[in-house]
């Protein structure tokens, strides 16, 4: 199994950058629940904190600075540099259910250039997380077959077929799921869930982080997690 990077005390290494991926048609909550959160140890943490960015692959946005989502809510991007790497990538989802045509993650989980992003980030030994529908461009990018993931509840049988991951349902199994270097969730508010675990999962060393953001964004809800 490919784990996730670790200190020489055995403990995970905290992730020094947070790229939230973002395209037109994401759904809003999917970029916007994570980067709160992890954006939040920033004011409650004194030592070293995570940079997190939103970023976007070129030619997946009608404009290069902005992404407009599936309720055309409009926020800031910024392109990806080539060979840009950090050290946890989270991809969100959107688009599920909608067209034909496809829109959103399940048009450019085909397209070569943004599952391609996904591919090095794994193949280059960084984190990879999803949040819901987001899996599917882990399973365009080909780094899911044979782990164990989850999604959106209703896409778990669709996600099964394109994946070759063993999927678990978020509402009756685990809404976060740890396999190695990848960590996903699913439902659309889900993203919230998986940034807290991320939380307390890499700063163990600083144990009272994880409650500090969860007092600062007044979020108490514990979700299921399964570690594989």
């Amino acid at each position: 199994m490919n784990l996730a990077p670790r200190e020489a005390n055995g403990n995970p290494t905290p992730p020094k950058t947070i790229h939230v991926l973002a395209f037109d048609d994401n759904d809003e909550l999917d970029v916007i629940a994570p980067y709160e959160v992890l954006y939040t140890i920033r004011k409650v943490l004194e030592a070293e904190t995570p940079e997190i960015s939103i970023v976007s692959v070129p030619g997946t946005t009608k404009d290069p600075r902005a992404v407009c989502g599936i309720h055309g809510v409009t926020f800031g991007t910024r392109p990806l540099e080539r060979g840009e790497k950090p050290d946890l990538l989270i991809v969100a989802g959107g688009g599920y259910g909608v067209g034909p045509p496809p829109i959103g993650i399940m048009k450019l989980m085909h397209d070569k250039h943004f599952a391609g992003v996904i591919a090095e980030q794994y193949h280059g030994g960084r984190l990879l997380a999803s949040v819901c529908t987001g899996a599917f461009g882990l399973a365009g990018a080909g780094v899911t077959r044979g782990r164990t993931t989850t999604t959106h509840p209703d896409a778990v049988d669709d996600f099964a077929k394109a994946s070759g991951a063993h999927v678990l349902n978020p509402d009756t199994q685990a809404r976060v799921v740890h396999d190695g270097r990848i960590v996903s969730c699913g439902g659309v508010t889900s993203g919230t869930d998986l940034a807290l675990y991320v939380v307390a999962t890499f700063w163990p060393e600083i144990p009272s982080l994880s409650k500090s953001v969860r007092d600062w964004i007044d979020y108490h809800f514990y979700a299921q997690v399964a570690r594989v």
